[in-house]
């Protein structure tokens, strides 16, 4: 997509955060919020489903007394044709409240959808921050020789690629450096090691996303190597070496990597764009590797602590794309986050980083010519038994309709999609 298309969708996002603003937001009162502690147990694995040991006690009856029995049979008529072995939906319609709520605490693998659990932290904590990677020398330097070790500094920073490596072995050059002689190092301070996470399935790597690394390059997808799978920040920063050898820059020593370094004297730096870019790239194409390194960056807790600001239950992951077959999530968990970050100072960024119906991302080809064009701003997910849409969008009155659709068990990921974009233009023409 084009300058002019990014542009036309960031006007259309900006006026649907000003109406987001001026919407009434029902308030849920619940109990606080616990964090599951158990993985999906293998007997539903292939589903996708988990059935609550104990549902949470109902809303307020203020909300409870909203729901649309009409709107609600519409849009399970439209779901039945999903091919799923069932679902949950939420849908909240601002000033009218809870609209539609069926089998709205069913544990259901999220997909995708869990990337707005694992961004919107990094969103409210710092949408203006860049991603520093730096390469620093580690010793003196006299004639040309750097008497030491040369230094990579890395921030974890998912969008480094392959001409940003040639750029900083360029500015090494640059600096007069032409020989060292200890080690090429990358200090990857608290960052995690780990290749994948739990509940992947065996070819999620590199099928779905490339091994992960705290050294990220090209998306670690430079090489299907059984080497570089096990190993890609080695694989990483040898393609580093090998810029700087190519640029005139010998090192002696081999390459290691570190947790902690003590070198000042930087010699080159690439800045990212910024987190909000970064976050907007992640939600709109759905990049696995994007979120994983988000999350290696900012840490678990954090996403632990927004879902209790949120007061979501019933929220459990091992990773931060969605791709394990262990997370789950809830449509009612998934409504509160939406609307958590609706009057949040994260709103505008969030709803400018969601795919647009017909406009961008990936839906970039659902909802076109028909009421949802333009108008549908939501995440998708897509495992192999799960189709899952959670976002927003205006009804018949122009009231905001923030809603979430999870399914599992499904036979067909087309029939579903099809089955949950009808469910969503039955929303759009929602008058009650």
């Amino acid at each position: 997509m084009g300058v002019g298309g990014r542009h036309f969708d960031a006007l259309i996002a900006a006026g649907a955060v000003a109406m987001l603003a001026a919407g009434v937001i029902a308030t849920e009162v619940t109990a606080t919020p616990t964090r599951a502690a158990a993985a999906v147990p293998a007997d539903v694995v292939r589903t996708g489903a988990l059935t609550a040991a104990a549902a949470p006690k109902l809303l307020a009856a203020t909300s409870t007394s909203t729901i649309d029995k009409t709107l609600t049979a519409a849009i399970r008529g439209k779901l039945s044709y999903a091919t799923a072995a069932g679902y949950g939906v939420v849908v909240d319609v601002a000033g009218r409240g809870r609209v539609v709520a069926v089998h709205p605490d069913t544990k259901i693998r999220p997909a995708s959808t869990q990337k707005l659990f694992t961004t919107l932290p990094l969103l409210l904590a710092n949408p203006d921050r860049r991603l520093v990677t730096q390469i620093l020398a580690g010793g003196s330097i006299a004639n040309g020789v750097l008497h030491g070790n040369l230094i990579v500094k890395s921030s974890g920073d998912p969008s480094l690629m392959l001409k940003h490596l040639s750029s900083l072995a360029r500015q090494v050059h640059v600096a007069g450096i032409h020989r060292v002689t200890g080690e090429l190092r990358v200090d990857i301070g608290s960052l995690s090691l780990a290749t994948s996470h739990s509940g992947w399935q065996p070819g999620s790597v590199p099928y779905d996303v490339g091994p992960l690394s705290p050294f990220p390059v090209r998306e670690d997808i430079l090489s299907r190597s059984s080497s570089y799978l096990r190993h890609p920040t080695a694989g990483n920063l040898l393609a580093l070496r090998r810029r700087l050898v190519n640029i005139g820059v010998h090192i002696v020593g081999g390459d290691r990597v570190v947790r902690r370094s003590s070198a000042t004297h930087v010699l080159a730096t690439h800045n990212s764009a910024t987190m909000a870019e970064l976050i907007r790239h992640t939600l709109l194409l759905s990049d696995n590797l994007y979120a994983e390194s988000l999350l290696n960056i900012e840490k678990r807790w954090r996403v632990q602590r927004m879902i209790k600001d949120a007061q979501v239950s019933d929220s459990y992951a091992t990773d931060g794309s969605g791709l394990s077959y262990s997370d789950y999530e809830t449509a009612r968990g998934e409504v509160k986050l939406l609307k958590y970050a609706a009057r949040s100072p994260a709103a505008a960024t969030l709803v400018a980083s969601l795919p647009v119906g017909c406009r961008s991302g990936t839906l970039v080809d659902r909802f076109c010519d028909t009421i949802g064009e333009g108008m549908v701003w939501a995440k998708t997910g897509t495992l192999r038994y799960n189709r899952a849409l959670s976002g927003y969008t205006y009804d018949g009155l122009g009231r905001r309709v923030t809603f979430s659709i999870l399914t599992y068990g499904v036979r067909s990921l087309t029939s579903a999609a099809h089955a949950i974009d009808h469910a969503v233009l039955v929303m759009r023409h929602y008058k009650g």
